[in-house]
């Protein structure tokens, strides 16, 4: 959107609010929140009621917020019971009573208006400010690795990604928000991978919801939403800095061996005016990385808001960030299949790509193809031909954004909500993996390197119209509204293959930490072999109506009805006048285009009865939609859309000092395709594949003790059983058209299905691979006034790296332990030092085995070759090693 524009239409939104305010006698209350013994306490929620407008109390339990005499306020804190009062006057002081429930902290992503959780009608978890301050995370993914039915995937360092209650593989089931709205215009850039912004101090809260949320956040949202909460400047200038110093992982001889590694955080947020709000934060980062790369972690990000409140129930936010962030994009290592650990010589720390000496051609220098269909060369600028630093391995994200969420009473219940938001960045992403799926040390391998340079931009808005009604015994929330996304991509995709020898490293311990330090040579470019590239303009355009009804019967009976359709439209082609950035085009002689149109609808419905002041019982049914992750040139329209229901059933109570939730869940997935490798394009498509169906609970247990004042313990078992159901998995073939695999031999097994060049594996049964069937975490932290510590973290067990189940997943176990100490400087300052050491116990265990690859059938291939496994290796994602993490900070 022009500047011009967007300055236009503030000013229209700008015009509405002020037609349709209401008089009414405001002015500032302020209090004090304490303790049952008179202690101050710092954090306490304080939210007007009926309405999105809040604050928390500062270090000294003190608060201000703008309200007029008859609001109501709500006091929230984990911990305490929630309490009510009516404004009479300009002061409001509160004293908290202990209560261990923690279900009646408000949450605001799984309906359409703030409930208590104990009032949601499905499953959710919040990770408050207070928590994210203490589990130090690097990535979004962090910050939620102690969800039950979350498995995350924070091996790509900042990069993370997640899987929410045994979803199959891809970013399309799960989405991630920010305030709401989806962080790209892209559904599979908005799903469970977060790269293109780091994670800062602008958040209050991250709420994840698992289940029903596709009616309410799109189709990208069928398992569930991630929904990033940015905080809002009070009454009062609050503000935080932080350095943080990482320890070096760069062992002996690496060109950032001994460096300083650091990120400084900030945060300042308050009052401009008595109706203008600010809340502005971001961080600077340099950081020779989790493990050892040719290119570090470095960077900044900004983000800011502004909040007017023209009233209680009219305010106009503006929003934006601008950043530049540079991660690596970590990869594989060897591992040893015979023994099941990392292959020896090897640690976590190393990259494939480390030592020159080790590399060489794959083919011979093959050159740079201009595409598919053009075979000429492509050169750089000067002529010399396009050649892979494999070493370099990173993404790169450039740009920003801004928005503006605007909110109205217009009288009578009526409630008008409109946000937009556009997006515009660049990113560059370098990444790598093994053609050669098994191996042995003294083997040379082929590296395949993928680059792609990427140029995106998407618009998002949502329009929301409430009508509230309200009668003696029941109330009603109807909410109707458009959403709208229309997004454009260029990328020019880059396929190297290069060679590499297996060589050990010769790690040698030391350290009063267990780290382990070795020999390392300065990588540099290999002599590489160029395979393919693609270039592509790609458009996605959506459209989705949704309307629904949150019911409350007697206080004690919620209904939530929700129904949504929506429309998309993808185009892609290679035209290269459609390329906003020319410089990463190449030309093309033939031109290719496909476009494809979708439309389907989701629904839901859940219900929540409250059994007592601390116990209830839900549910929800939802059916969704999902669509191909990947849309190229030959992306044929499926026959039917896939199809996902699910179906929830729950109980949380408050129990004494004990707090429970337990969830069952039960999920099938029809129509579903599969992204899979094709060789004659050189990147993943999508094919028809069958079904999958997953059964599964969580238990969650939070156990607070009165006797024993600031202890708190949280745990929680997750059990799942994700399968495939009328699954087929054909099997490869060679060049003369035989398959790959022996069908007359040892099938360990699986069941063929067909004979010939059409023969396949009907997996049906078999356990969705990466999924593990139990997810347990514990965390233990003690806290008092000045001084803390925690204990914590999550164990995978069990599970399978291929899908033909082939090869088991060794057990994954990370912890984590911290402490901080906190200095009063004075009236609401302090200064708070913290250690806290990820991977406690140095473990190097792996997150995934790359034993499935190009083609689903390696594994069974390897296994009739070589069913010892003795000397045999394959490709490992391995867990991130030990680091400690030293932060200074200062609060006012």
């Amino acid at each position: 959107m022009k500047p011009k524009k967007v300055i236009n239409f503030i000013c229209l939104l700008s015009f509405l609010s002020l037609s349709t305010i209401s008089i009414a006698q405001e002015g500032t209350i302020s209090g004090k929140v304490t303790g049952e013994k008179g202690i101050p306490l710092p954090g306490v929620s304080i939210q007007i009621k009926g309405t999105n407008i809040g604050v928390i109390t500062d270090f000294d339990g003190n608060y201000n917020i703008n309200a007029k005499q008859g609001d109501v306020f709500i006091f929230s804190s984990i911990g305490y019971a929630t309490k009510e009062i009516t404004v009479n006057g300009t002061i409001v002081d509160m004293q908290m009573e202990t209560e261990v429930s923690f279900l009646n902290e408000v949450v605001v992503s799984t309906t359409r208006k703030p409930v208590r959780k104990l009032q949601a009608t499905t499953a959710i978890n919040s990770i408050g400010a207070k928590e994210i301050s203490t589990l130090k995370p690097e990535s979004f993914t962090e910050a939620i690795q102690n969800t039950p039915g979350v498995v995350i995937d924070e091996t790509q360092g900042r990069k993370g990604g997640f899987n929410i209650r045994g979803f199959p593989g891809g970013s399309i089931y799960a989405t991630t928000l920010i305030d709401g709205l989806p962080v790209s215009g892209i559904a599979s850039q908005s799903g469970s991978q977060q790269e293109f912004f780091g994670i800062d101090q602008n958040v209050q809260n991250i709420e994840v919801v698992r289940g029903a949320a596709a009616s309410l956040f799109g189709r990208a949202a069928a398992a569930g939403a991630i929904n990033i909460i940015s905080k809002t400047g009070g009454t009062e200038h609050h503000g935080v800095f932080s350095l943080t110093k990482y320890s070096n992982n760069s062992r002996q001889g690496h060109q950032f061996e001994g460096e300083t590694d650091y990120r400084a955080d900030f945060n300042f947020n308050g009052p401009i005016t008595d109706k203008l709000r600010y809340n502005i934060g971001g961080y600077v980062l340099e950081d020779s990385g989790i493990k050892e790369q040719f290119a570090k972690d470095r960077g900044a990000q900004v983000r800011a808001n502004f909040d007017y409140l023209f009233s209680e129930n009219t305010s106009l936010r503006i929003y934006g960030s601008i950043f530049n962030n540079q991660f690596q994009n970590i990869t594989d290592a060897p591992w040893d299949l015979e023994n099941d650990r990392i292959a020896e010589g090897w640690h976590p720390a190393n990259a494939f790509f480390n030592d020159p000496r080790n590399l060489d051609r794959a083919f011979g220098e093959i050159g740079v193809r201009q595409g598919f269909f053009n075979t000429a060369g492509a050169t750089e600028e000067d002529g010399t031909p396009l050649r892979d630093t494999p070493g370099a391995n990173r993404e790169i994200a450039k740009g920003g954004n801004i928005g503006i969420d605007f909110r109205t009473d217009l009288g009578s219940g009526w409630l008008l909500s409109d946000r937009l938001r556009y997006n515009d960045f660049s990113y560059e992403d370098i990444n790598e993996f093994n053609f050669s799926t098994f191996y042995t040390t003294d083997a040379t391998v082929n590296r395949f390197n993928g680059e792609a340079y990427n140029q995106n931009r998407s618009f998002i808005t949502e329009h929301r119209l409430t009508k509230q009604i309200k009668n003696q015994n029941s109330e009603h929330n109807i909410s109707g509204g458009l959403f709208h996304s229309n997004a454009k991509r260029d990328r020019l995709g880059l396929n190297f293959v290069y060679a590499s020898s297996v060589a050990f490293r010769n790690p040698e311990i030391s350290s009063s930490f267990g780290f382990s330090t070795g020999t390392f040579d300065f990588p540099q470019p290999s002599p590489t072999s160029f395979v393919s590239n693609t270039s592509s303009h790609r458009e996605e355009v959506s459209t989705g109506v949704f309307i629904g009804d949150e019911m409350v019967f007697n206080d004690r009976l919620s209904v939530n009805v929700t129904f949504r359709y929506d429309w998309l439209r993808h185009k892609f082609n290679n035209d290269p006048e459609k390329f906003r950035e020319s410089e990463i085009d190449f030309a093309f002689s033939d031109f290719e285009e496909n476009e494809l149109k979708f439309e389907d609808f989701s629904y839901s419905i859940g219900a929540n009865y409250t059994l007592g002041k601390s116990s209830a019982v839900y549910g929800n049914f939802v059916r969704a939609f999902s669509l191909p992750g990947s849309i190229n040139l030959t992306t044929i329209l499926p026959d039917d859309n896939e199809v996902v229901k699910n179906f929830e059933l729950g109980y949380r109570a408050g129990l004494g000092d004990l707090t429970i939730d337990v969830t069952m869940f039960n999920t099938k997935i029809d129509n579903r395709t599969a992204t899979v490798f094709d060789n004659n394009l050189g990147e993943f498509v999508e094919r028809p594949a069958g079904s999958n169906k997953i059964f599964g609970g969580e238990l969650s247990m939070i156990y607070a003790p009165k006797a024993v004042t600031g202890l708190l313990l949280r745990g929680s078992l997750t059990i799942q059983d994700s399968e495939y159901d009328e699954f087929f998995v054909p099997l490869s073939v060679d060049t003369n058209g035989n398959t790959n695999v022996d069908q007359n031999g040892d099938l360990f097994g699986l069941q063929l299905v067909g004979s010939g060049a059409n023969a396949g594996i009907n997996i049906a049964g078999l356990k969705v691979q990466n999924r593990p069937p139990v997810i347990y975490n514990i965390n233990i932290a003690y806290s008092r006034k000045t001084w803390g510590a925690d204990f914590g973290g999550y164990t995978y067990s069990g599970g399978y790296a291929d899908a033909l189940n082939l090869y088991e997943l060794p057990n994954f176990s990370e912890y984590n332990l911290g402490g901080y100490y906190i200095f009063p400087l004075g009236d609401d300052e302090q200064l708070r030092f913290s250690v806290r050491i990820k991977n406690l116990f140095d473990g190097e265990s792996a997150r995934q085995l790359l034993v499935g690859g190009q083609n689903t059938d390696a594994g069974l291939i390897e296994k009739q070759n070589n069913p010892t496994r003795v000397g045999r290796l394959t490709s490992a994602v391995l867990q991130n090693p030990k680091r400690v993490l030293f932060t200074v900070g200062y609060k006012f």
